[in-house]
């Protein structure tokens, strides 16, 4: 397996090495023109329009390639031959031909995405039409898939033209993917290049001729498909057979023709010869061709109807499913706002199959098909080929994705692009969620990046970022070629540094850049999580200011640790514009690392102290992923006694001490008899060692993992023990701190200073020193800080504002 995987990234490699060969070594052919459609495993009716306008003789010296999956190529030659497309070279998806045309390509058009190791070049004129007006909520507004839209987004932002055939279209779009302030590109307001057979009959003219139809009544039914990739959902067609289509079959008369067209997956499944009047649509044709000549579409949730409303014909919404299939799924628009008929039985189908359209449609057409007409995709050819300005155009004028448009004159705000990391429950999150609950998110756009991959199984974690916080989801891993691996490789693992490593390492990380966020304008790019050799570099190579953060003594890090790399720190500490110590105390140890003071600022962890109390006053529950070696009733009836109830929280890892804590509450127990010692984790590597230590001792010790709100069993408790090592501060220190506990803290950089300000209690690093502050309590002696943290946080916001002295490069 192991040689496997290493022919798999040698190869890997090697097609990266190809394409990056033409993408620095050769200059763009101005007269080729590349397509991709629906990921190459479809062409597009878009993308077919386009490419028969450019049939015509003002492109002849043009030459086109089409990408295609390598399974797809028969079916896609089959398509071209049916819409008479002649001339234009395949090109199989993923192989060396496919980047190189990436690479050398001047005109690039796609109704998705191109491959994710995709990065344009300077000169590339990329156009966008997406693949139909939305009516299914999309990008952001998807919350279990909102963190994979990358290269959705990246692509979107990437385009130097993006088609809407409607204003409603415009809006979802850029709010969806939030290109507000971002897209640097042209909007074309302009009609579907597919939408406009439905001005041109003679598109359609001889489909009815040759299918032998000319007098039959003609219904077309285009439902959405049900399934996914992995689960095609196959009981959905028997229902769909057993249940309407053989019952409306039985009530349809000679003169008429009822053609479906469903998902292939669907499709060649279906047995249509026990239907006398229900046909399966005829693949010889473009589906749009085919549309032009029905006098009624039969549909669901499709967004097709916004498209085939263009021919005035009756649209029937057959939504028989409506409250199970819009359950998990969320619509811009509701149904029942359309002027379109919704039925939910055979019979009730029938019957409006068999009545003229009724109803008045002309204000959901002006405001849906706005821009539809004849002649689009010529315009749009003249427009991106051609250079010539035959369509409206828009550009983006807002930088605000939560306030109105910016007005002329009035300058745009600033772009701040912060690495989040895993978003993962952990104090480095609850920092960035303070931060964003005490700064003004009106003054800049904000926005979060994260690797997608990493929230694959907890996607639902997107949902913590303010909404009027952007997202830029990474979609993909690095893609070196192999001399970039060779450089990484004797970098990372071998801790070589040169020029020649430094040379590639920087061309790698520099063209990532442009590949993740090269399509966006950014003004400042910070690293926040300080952690992530790869982020560290990729947010090193931008080209304006740049800050990383500190949240921890580094040195002890790198001693104790295996998740830092000390010459990426140490480069890093050098030369990034600033570097921001989460506290004075973790200072010297950065110097130590990067020989450098004059870059270094203090940006104290902003605190959500209402936040905390807000969370205290809920329910004491577990979650489903609690563990603990109490029951939740058991741990109620602990928090409710005479006990004195001494806790702490921080992840299971060896800098918290747990174990050496957990000694010295043993000591303190055998003295103080009445009380109980509290852990709460959230992940780490010695949970179930800190675990079984605690079942195994005679002392009252109850340990907790994997719960999302401690706060209810900390305001419930009587004392603090931050009992680190090492920390950057400490930040439940200060949420114990909010609800009136006292604390201590062991004496050690960062809590260090925070605690000293406010007058609170430190002890020595050690069992005793835990024990000495814990019996200090027991008599009396310590009390809460009491810390004014509106006064704490506006300082720390004041220090936040300050990283944005630094100008541009």
């Amino acid at each position: 397996m192991k040689i496997q995987q290493i022919r798999k990234k040698y190869k890997k490699c090697s097609l990266m090495s190809y394409y990056t060969h033409y993408y620095y070594q050769s200059s763009l052919h101005n007269k080729d023109i590349f397509f991709e459609s629906k990921n190459s495993a479809d062409l597009g009716p878009n993308m077919i329009y386009l490419l028969k306008e450019l049939q015509h003789s003002e492109y002849s010296d043009y030459r086109i390639f089409l990408s295609v999956l390598k399974n797809k190529k028969e079916y896609i030659f089959s398509l071209l031959k049916s819409c008479n497309l002649s001339n234009i070279h395949l090109v199989e998806a993923n192989s060396k031909q496919y980047y190189k045309c990436l690479a050398t390509c001047k005109y690039l058009f796609t109704d998705t995405t191109f491959a994710q190791a995709f990065v344009k070049k300077e000169g590339q004129i990329l156009t966008n039409t997406w693949h139909g007006t939305p009516l299914k909520c999309m990008g952001r507004e998807v919350q279990d898939r909102a963190y994979a839209i990358g290269n959705v987004q990246r692509t979107l932002l990437y385009s130097d033209y993006l088609v809407y055939p409607n204003d409603y279209m415009k809006e979802k779009m850029v709010d969806s993917y939030m290109l507000r302030g971002l897209y640097q590109g042209t909007i074309l307001c302009e009609g579907y290049p597919r939408n406009s057979v439905f001005y041109e009959p003679e598109y359609g003219k001889d489909i009815r001729k040759e299918l032998g139809i000319e007098k039959k009544q003609v219904f077309m039914y285009m439902p959405t498909w049900r399934g996914t990739i992995t689960n095609k959902n196959t009981s959905h067609l028997y229902v769909v057979e057993d249940f309407y289509l053989t019952p409306l079959d039985q009530q349809l008369t000679d003169d008429q023709i009822f053609y479906v067209k469903l998902h292939p997956f669907m499709q060649s499944e279906m047995d249509f010869s026990k239907y006398r009047h229900i046909r399966p649509f005829p693949e010889q044709y473009e589906s749009y061709a085919f549309l032009s000549i029905c006098d009624c579409l039969v549909t669901d949730y499709s967004s097709v109807f916004y498209d085939f409303a263009n021919s005035r014909n009756k649209i029937i919404l057959f939504a028989y499913d409506e409250a199970e299939y819009l359950k998990d799924r969320g619509l811009y628009v509701d149904l029942k706002s359309l002027p379109f008929p919704i039925v939910k039985t055979v019979e009730d189908l029938v019957r409006e199959l068999n009545s003229p359209k009724t109803y008045e449609d002309g204000a959901f057409i002006k405001e849906y098909c706005t821009y539809d007409g004849p002649g689009a995709a010529k315009r749009i050819c003249q427009q991106v080929i051609l250079n010539q300005s035959v369509c409206v155009t828009e550009k983006l004028r807002s930088s605000s994705r939560n306030s109105q448009d910016a007005s002329d004159g009035i300058e745009e705000k600033p772009n701040v692009l912060l690495y989040g990391s895993s978003l993962d429950k952990n104090g480095l999150t609850t920092s960035l969620l303070n931060l964003f609950d005490a700064i003004d998110l009106n003054k800049r756009n904000y926005y979060v990046s994260f690797s997608q991959f990493v929230l694959k199984k907890a996607p639902l974690r997107v949902g913590m970022i303010p909404k009027e916080v952007g997202i830029l989801p990474i979609a993909s891993d690095i893609n070196p070629t192999l001399k970039e691996k060779l450089a990484h490789v004797l970098y990372f693992k071998w801790n070589k540094d040169s020029k020649w490593i430094e040379k590639y390492l920087n061309r790698l990380y520099e063209r990532e850049w442009q590949k993740n966020f090269g399509g966006a304008k950014i003004d400042y790019a910070i690293e926040y999580a300080g952690y992530g050799k790869d982020m560290i570099k990729l947010y090193q190579s931008f080209h304006g200011p740049r800050c990383i953060f500190v949240h921890n003594d580094m040195v002890k890090e790198l001693k104790t640790k295996t998740n830092q790399h000390a010459l990426t720190l140490q480069s890093a500490y050098q030369n990034y514009d600033t570097v921001a110590v989460v506290t004075k105390d973790i200072i010297p140890p950065t110097v130590s690392i990067s020989q450098r003071e004059d870059n270094i600022k203090v940006v104290n962890n902003c605190h959500a102290y209402q936040a905390v109390r807000d969370k205290a006053l809920k329910e004491i529950q577990f979650d489903d992923i609690t563990v603990s070696n109490v029951t939740l009733a058991e741990l109620v009836e602990y928090l409710h006694s005479d006990r004195k109830i001494l806790i702490t929280i921080g992840r299971f890892s060896s800098e918290k001490n747990h174990m050496m804590l957990m000694k010295a509450y043993e000591r303190l127990s055998q003295e103080y008899p009445n009380t109980c010692l509290i852990i709460i984790g959230g992940y780490g590597p010695l949970a179930d060692e800190t675990m079984n230590y605690a079942n195994s001792s005679k002392a009252d010790i109850i340990v907790i993992k994997g719960l999302q709100n401690p706060m209810p069993i900390l305001k419930r408790a009587d004392f603090f023990v931050l009992s680190s090592t090492y920390e950057g501060l400490g930040l439940t220190l200060l949420e114990a701190d909010s609800l009136g506990i006292p604390t201590i803290s062991t004496d050690i950089p960062g809590p260090r200073g925070f605690v000293k300000d406010h007058g609170g209690v430190l002890v020595e690093v050690s069992e005793d020193g835990l024990l000495s502050g814990m019996k200090d309590f027991m008599e009396g002696i310590i009390q809460p800080m009491n810390v004014d943290y509106e006064k704490y946080n506006q300082e720390a916001v004041k220090q936040f504002e300050r990283l944005f002295e630094v100008h541009r490069r």
